[in-house]
């Protein structure tokens, strides 16, 4: 009995080296993806160039990557200049994919805008322009070696996705490469929110100092703070200002300044109204010499009321320029 397990254990054992190979190569060489298979990612952050985008609801404008720009990246990653890649696209030498970073490989997915892009919804996934769900979009051109990202209307103010897409050489793997990744959101700069404290006393005002806003104004009005300033209409400009309803964000396009002007007196709910009317409570008037917003107090307010008032400017020619402060303002 003995003899019999030891005779079987021996042709098990010349069955399973047989079985194996005796090749080097074999052992060691890399899988060959076929036209079906996804390739695997090798990661290499050199390889990356991260782009955070941030699409204005109230004035949405594609993104815009010019492939030129990053002509040291493809040199070092692929052995080729912009030119011989994008060239590369046409006959056949590089692809140009997605990839998917849960899996960590590039994603073949048909384009799905047209021969130039795809659609991706809000989780970053490829989809159609029927999908609800999408979020942005993103086209390649050739003819001016550009990449361009386009938002998306309607999506809400928070809302982000982030996608990736790659050039490789293409080979039995796409080691060579350079990848573009994208993290996109939804913002709102034409509103600054903020809290203020007016100090005590009748008439008393707290100033805002729109040197701080210098950011906000170059990106909602297209303007420097001196060029904003002198734009005013009451300098002969085309910029004027406004009472916006704190609440439902309506503008009041209709009152005249009831302040110095350009400036409003306020009631207690933000309403534009005279001086000396019933519940005047607060004004609002921009000193273009001080490059300040003052926002005041009418006499006899008890301290520690609080109310809420939003200030905008818009350019009348261009109604697609504006922005608008919403201040809570608390009394001393």
């Amino acid at each position: 009995m003995r003899r019999d397990i030891l005779y079987l254990f021996a042709v098990t054992l010349m069955f399973a080296f047989s079985a194996c190979s005796d090749s080097y190569e074999d052992a060691t060489s890399k899988h060959i993806y076929g036209e079906e298979e996804s390739p695997y990612l090798r990661i290499d952050p050199q390889a990356t160039v991260t782009s955070e985008i941030a699409f204005a609801v109230e004035r949405l404008e594609p993104y815009v990557i010019h492939l030129e720009d990053y002509e040291e990246q493809f040199v070092n990653k692929m052995g080729m200049t912009t030119d011989q890649v994008v060239s590369g696209l046409q006959n056949g030498s590089v692809v140009f994919y997605n990839i998917n970073t849960t899996r960590n490989h590039w994603n073949k997915a048909e384009k799905t805008k047209g021969d130039k892009g795809w659609y991706y919804n809000s989780a970053g996934g490829v989809t159609t322009e029927s999908d609800a769900s999408r979020t942005a979009s993103l086209e390649i051109n050739a003819t001016d070696k550009t990449i361009t990202v386009y938002p998306v209307e309607g999506i809400a103010v928070g809302t982000s996705v982030g996608f990736n897409v790659g050039f490789a050489v293409n080979g039995p793997d796409y080691d060579n490469y350079v990848r573009f990744s994208f993290q996109v959101s939804y913002t709102d700069p034409t509103i600054v929110m903020m809290n203020v404290t007016i100090p005590a006393g009748d008439y008393a005002s707290y100033g805002i100092d729109l040197n701080n806003y210098r950011e906000t104004i170059a990106l909602c009005m297209d303007m420097t703070l001196e060029e904003f300033l002198a734009s005013i209409d009451t300098f002969g400009g085309t910029v004027r200002m406004y009472a916006v309803n704190p609440q439902s964000g309506v503008w009041d396009e209709t009152s005249g300044y009831t302040a110095n002007a350009p400036g409003y007196w306020l009631t207690s709910q933000g309403a534009v109204c005279s001086w000396g009317a019933t519940d005047f409570t607060l004004y609002a008037e921009l000193a273009a010499g001080d490059e300040m917003l003052y926002i005041g107090r009418a006499p006899e307010l008890a301290a520690g009321n609080k109310y809420t008032l939003s200030i905008g400017y818009r350019d009348t020619e261009n109604p697609a320029y504006f922005f608008r402060f919403i201040i809570t303002a608390t009394l001393a």
